[in-house]
């Protein structure tokens, strides 16, 4: 039995895929779903807010997803009303006034808007805030602070990108703010887009880009996706791992996925990897340019869980003695940023970068150094 648990899949189309012959006729997989949720949950829509917050939406362009800066706006009188909004609450519910203030979760797209949305609420006079940011390049220190218990009297308002989603849980969260939809016992609608992996097809470089949140997307933030991973990652891996199975043309047996990648995004890969040196130009002694048998390099990076390139760069560094440093600089490039840049102080971060690099304007040099540094302190007993 194959159980399959999730709370933003798309049902239909897992139950499909799994679908049996019996009898003459098909049976899809069978499908359970489990209503409730944790904690009671109550959705506002921005149309529903009018009354209390007097706000102006701005324009969107659906096929340019941005945040203008009058949704920024949008969202600090939000946050300024829900002190009104609980007062509210507890009168309903005849819950004493020194009760805590819910927190605030702000769903915002990068650094960038994470920086200018705190700009935004450092601006407004007296009020008993307590504002973190949540994002990759934040410190794990700076991080860490949104688990702090929030002051009495005080509002935490976290700004947040979709690391929230599915990396970190923070318990007292009372009220959540995305585009679209959002998270946790009240939901409040923003038009606020998102940051998507892409994969370019001609050179398998990923990057982020802006787009609106999908449903799905929202549903998810509200109780605490898109493209399949073979349609938005690259294909390289794969398609060793399906040469080491010895089952075929890599595009047959990719064709049978659940959500494919197209024969030219196959091709293409193929072509990168015979460049790389992973694949032969031939099969059983036969010209194929779209297929080949796999070469020594090409079995030693199907089992190394990193990047192509990196993974070639390592078997490199073992060739030519310099293996410890290789691997220093792969591993580092296998993060988003080796160096912490506390939130606003880049150029400080960026002058730390430069002592590392020692004059070689190097970004591989300055990891290595950076690297050993800390290392050399560490067996001192200086760091933790």
């Amino acid at each position: 039995q194959v159980i399959l648990m999730s709370a933003s899949i798309s049902c239909k189309e897992f139950a499909d895929y799994f679908t049996l012959p019996v009898h003459n006729g098909l049976k899809t997989a069978c499908v359970f779903k489990v209503e409730g949720h944790p904690y009671a949950i109550e959705e506002y829509y921005l149309d529903d807010l009018k009354h209390t917050v007097h706000f102006q939406l701005p324009s969107q362009r659906i096929e340019e997803p941005m945040i203008a800066k009058e949704m920024y706006e949008v969202a600090v009188s939000l946050i300024l009303s829900f002190d009104e909004l609980e007062m509210t609450k507890r009168e309903k519910t005849n819950l004493s006034v020194t009760s805590e203030h819910g927190s605030v979760l702000v769903f915002l797209p990068g650094l960038n808007e994470i920086s200018y949305m705190h700009s935004c609420l450092s601006r407004i006079d007296n009020t008993r805030w307590q504002v973190y940011q949540l994002h990759s390049c934040v410190p794990l220190e700076e991080q860490s602070n949104v688990f702090l218990p929030t002051v009495p009297g005080y509002r935490k308002v976290i700004l947040s990108t979709n690391i929230t989603e599915s990396s970190v849980t923070v318990p007292d969260v009372k009220y959540g703010k995305s585009s679209k939809l959002c998270s946790c016992a009240y939901s409040i609608f923003l038009m606020f887009p998102y940051l998507t992996l892409f994969c370019d097809k001609q050179t398998s470089y990923q990057s982020l880009r802006l787009c609106w949140a999908s449903k799905i997307n929202c549903q998810q933030r509200k109780v605490t996706i898109t493209l399949s991973s073979l349609q938005c990652c690259p294909l390289g891996t794969t398609i060793l791992k399906v040469k080491m199975l010895d089952m075929g043309k890599p595009k047959d047996l990719l064709a049978t996925a659940l959500s494919p990648p197209s024969v030219s995004d196959i091709e293409r890969t193929v072509l990168q990897l015979k460049e790389l040196g992973a694949l032969k130009t031939c099969v059983q002694t036969k010209e194929n340019p779209y297929d080949g048998e796999l070469t020594f390099l090409g079995r030693v990076l199907a089992h190394l869980p990193v990047n192509l390139h990196l993974g070639k760069l390592i078997v490199l560094g073992h060739i030519f003695g310099c293996l410890e440093e290789c691997l220093i600089i792969a591993a580092a490039f296998s993060l988003q940023n080796f160096f912490a840049v506390p939130f606003k102080q880049h150029v400080d971060g960026y002058r730390n970068k430069l002592f590392f690099t020692e004059n070689s304007k190097s970004d591989c040099i300055a990891i290595v150094n950076a690297f050993k540094a800390w290392q050399a302190c560490k067996l001192k007993g200086q760091l933790r």
